[in-house]
């Protein structure tokens, strides 16, 4: 019996990914890194897998070795946006906010033209997550400002708005 090809292996891997067997999946490529370990999908492939089956299925999977994927995606293919856009989704959802904001900033520096659609969605998603992850400062205003402040910076930043027309508007 012949050798499946590496693009039948990759296949066969997404085809679990795409059905939602992210444990199964993630399994594959964790083989397909070490199999080509100069592939940027496969290692981003892998990190969306451990990611969702961490997330959704209950895997043990660290986020170090997630974090790890998803870097050496990056690291291969600098270039790639959602690269970046996805790895911020995935700090923000492990309260690495800082790292986060680092990788939505890089992917809006790489592509111009989306900085808009990643600067707002850093800002609701960052918010979002802090206000679930600290529930308590919701209701005091002071506590909670310097979070809205980040939050509010990044949406007139999409907006490309200065702080003074902001406030002219309202």
């Amino acid at each position: 019996m012949a050798e499946a090809t590496p693009e039948k292996k990759i296949a066969t891997a997404m085809k679990a990914m795409d059905e939602g067997d992210f444990k199964k999946a993630y399994a594959a490529f964790k083989k397909l890194t070490a199999e080509f370990p100069e592939d940027a999908e496969v290692w981003y492939c892998k990190a969306e897998c451990g990611n969702f089956a961490s997330g959704m299925a209950g895997a043990k999977i660290s986020q170090e070795d997630i974090t790890e994927a998803y870097n050496k995606a990056i690291e291969l293919d600098p270039e790639r946006v959602d690269y970046y856009q996805s790895y911020g989704q995935f700090c923000i959802s492990v309260g690495k906010y800082d790292e986060a904001e680092k990788a939505y900033c890089e992917a809006a520096e790489i592509d111009e033209s989306m900085s808009s659609s990643l600067f707002s969605e850093f800002a609701i998603e960052y918010y979002n997550a802090v206000m679930a992850s600290y529930g308590e400062i919701m209701d005091d205003p002071k506590a909670r400002a310097p979070y809205g402040k980040k939050a509010l910076s990044y949406l007139l930043k999409a907006l490309d708005m200065s702080v003074e027309e902001a406030k002219s508007l309202l």
